[in-house]
């Protein structure tokens, strides 16, 4: 320690505002990092998705639901008659593991593709995921064979350049440089606050407080957001939309309660170690 702890004023102080600055820029942005710039941020929402058996389970009455609002003679007949078990089977599908590796490597391939910037020309093929379901309807009733004439006629779907708006590849190649620079300032203003701070345990205290105010912020603003969610959810017209809104938003927001309470739980141990006797008392000042 002793190149640390020079007990210079002047530079503690300032180093100590850049310090609270950049570790607070860096919370905010590190819950929305992990979010969305670590991983395919579709996949999290989609699996989040199909792993509520309350989703699925609604997903099944809305589709049967929406299906009757425009079906017609035999059609609106199998749909009255069968509901409960396509409305099931529906639900099952959801389940499907096979489902869900499709629809992750639906995901990928259109993120890789305007994440990376690639010049290739890709494509993906929904046609699989369909057929899937409709092997799950047809379990319930043979005349959802009829539909594969409409699923011959499928194509698949040629991803387009981007023409218009921000570049999917630029803002995330500039999303990890600011998250990289924020992590390296909160590291280096760090160092130089050790280095001019007075005393170990003026050191801990400042450092504790920033850690456990920035952590207490986050989590407040994890149950703000939640609150938020939950309202627009209540308000939205569709009920499978009341449904999804929360559970598709979860796994976007809780890494920001997790951030928060990891830096609230560190800034109050590094706080409590000041009031140990351990820690020199003779050294503050």
């Amino acid at each position: 320690m002793a190149f640390f702890l020079k007990g210079k004023r002047g530079g503690a102080i300032p180093a100590a505002i850049f310090f609270v600055i950049f570790l607070t820029l860096f919370s905010l942005l590190g819950g929305l990092y992990e979010a969305v710039g670590t991983g395919n941020p579709v996949n999290k929402v989609t699996g989040a998705l199909i792993s509520s058996n309350n989703f699925k389970v609604d997903a099944g009455k809305y589709f049967v639901s929406k299906a009757l609002e425009t079906a017609k003679g035999d059609e609106r007949k199998l749909l009255l008659q069968k509901g409960p078990q396509i409305s099931a089977a529906v639900s099952q599908i959801l389940s499907n593991p096979i489902l869900h590796t499709q629809l992750d490597q639906i995901s990928n391939t259109a993120y890789t593709y305007y994440t990376s910037n690639s010049k290739v020309e890709q494509s993906i093929n929904i046609k699989p995921l369909l057929q899937l379901a409709l092997l799950g309807l047809e379990s319930v009733d043979p005349q959802f064979v009829q539909l594969k004439k409409e699923l011959d006629k499928i194509k698949p779907i040629k991803l387009q350049p981007q023409t218009k708006g921000p570049n999917a590849a630029q803002v995330k190649s500039d999303f990890t440089l600011v998250f990289a620079l924020l992590l390296l300032f909160s590291l280096l203003s760090l160092a130089l606050y050790l280095l001019f701070a007075k005393s170990r345990k003026g050191a801990l205290r400042v450092v504790g407080i920033t850690l456990l105010s920035d952590g207490l912020f986050l989590i407040v603003l994890n149950l703000v957001a939640g609150a938020i969610i939950k309202h627009q959810a209540a308000t939205a017209s569709e009920s499978l939309a009341r449904e999804a809104i929360p559970i598709a938003a979860h796994p976007l927001t809780a890494p920001i309660f997790t951030l928060g309470f990891v830096e609230f739980i560190i800034g109050f141990i590094l706080l409590a170690l000041t009031f140990l006797k351990r820690v020199n008392v003779d050294s503050q000042g």
